[in-house]
């Protein structure tokens, strides 16, 4: 039996949003479990922390340890804005609400073994919105490598600040200072993308990190270090270690300790390393005990503060502009700036 074109337009057309609507029930599904395996890993971190979590407390009391969680908020928080002018400076700008989403929630992913998941799913969800996967994979590694150049930046300069001895067991720092100040002239990591996706046979990025915004991300770079040294420094000062140059070297351990994490690629956030670096280092101004306790009592609240602002990310709704209408928390395509 012969049928007539426009039933045959309107079962086409009723057909296009069945499909459309599993593809998206697919991506909730996939979705969701991306999000328990990765809520699981932190709890699981937490998990098999626990009596280090009850002996720091002991030892250092709530107080310290809550307020530390204050200035911790603020460091972890500061990366958001510095991913996003990272996107901006690429020619893409993300909503602030819907990038707060993708960011603290992908950043998770790192308390699962093996640090691409945080990049995989940013990936995913620039590509839900628009953005080519090889430009969020750009804007994630750019934003770790600006992170850990400023953070070393930083660590040469405030480890022997606090003791000179600090030089003859920190000295190799500074072999590293110019491939760092090279990285983070703005045409350098696109120009270093540019030729790794060309040994890859990938076309290459087509987009200059723009000066203004890599200035901003540098500013926000250096406002996570300084409220992280903060977090460190409250700690310290819980068991009588306090002051300008104490907190001069915790913003240099706290440095050191996380891009060294950082770049051990395998390890779950860097378990194990930034502890290690991060007790040698406050040795210089505590006991080992105490250099122990306080890296232990550091690693839990940033747990937390991941988790915190994971929550708080996960649990945005709709806002309603000025002109009274709704517009959706995880909703628009990204734009260019």
């Amino acid at each position: 039996m012969l049928v007539d074109a426009p039933e045959v337009r309107r079962s086409v057309d009723n057909a296009a949003p069945d499909s459309e609507h599993r593809i998206n029930r697919t991506r909730a599904v996939v979705g969701g479990v991306v999000l328990a395996i990765v809520f699981a890993g932190a709890a699981i971190a937490i998990y098999r922390q626990r009596d280090s979590i009850a002996d720091t407390l002991r030892e250092l009391g709530l107080g310290p340890v809550l307020l530390s969680g204050v200035f911790g908020l603020v460091g972890v928080a500061a990366t958001f804005p510095l991913w996003r002018d990272v996107l901006a400076g690429l020619g893409i700008r993300m909503p602030w609400i819907s990038g707060a989403r993708v960011f603290f929630i992908s950043q998770l992913g790192k308390y699962v073994p093996g640090s691409i998941w945080p990049v995989i799913m940013q990936m995913e969800a620039g590509r839900a919105r628009g953005a080519s996967r090889r430009t969020m994979l750009a804007a994630n590694l750019i934003t770790v490598v600006l992170g850990c150049a400023v953070g070393l930046v930083l660590a040469c300069a405030f480890l022997p600040a606090y003791n000179a001895v600090a030089l003859e067991h920190y000295w190799w720092l500074f072999l590293a200072l110019p491939l760092l100040l090279a990285l983070l002239h703005p045409r350098a990591m696109t120009k270093i993308l540019d030729w790794l996706f060309g040994l890859l046979h990938r076309p290459p990025l087509g987009e200059r990190l723009q000066p203004r915004y890599e200035m901003r991300a540098v500013g926000w770079s250096l406002l996570s270090w300084a409220a992280l040294g903060a977090q460190l420094l409250v700690l310290c000062a819980a068991l009588g270690h306090g002051g300008l140059s104490a907190y001069i070297l915790c913003i240099g351990a706290i440095a050191f300790a996380v891009s060294a994490g950082v770049l051990l690629v395998p390890v779950p956030a860097g378990a194990g390393i930034r502890d290690v670096v991060l007790t040698v280092v406050l040795t210089a101004m505590l006991s080992s005990g105490q250099a122990l306790a306080v890296a232990i009592a550091s690693r839990v609240v940033l747990i937390f503060c991941d988790l915190l602002l994971a929550l708080m990310a996960s649990l945005l709704r709709n806002r309603r502009t000025r002109d009274g209408t709704v517009e959706p928390a995880d909703s628009g395509e990204l734009s260019r700036p």
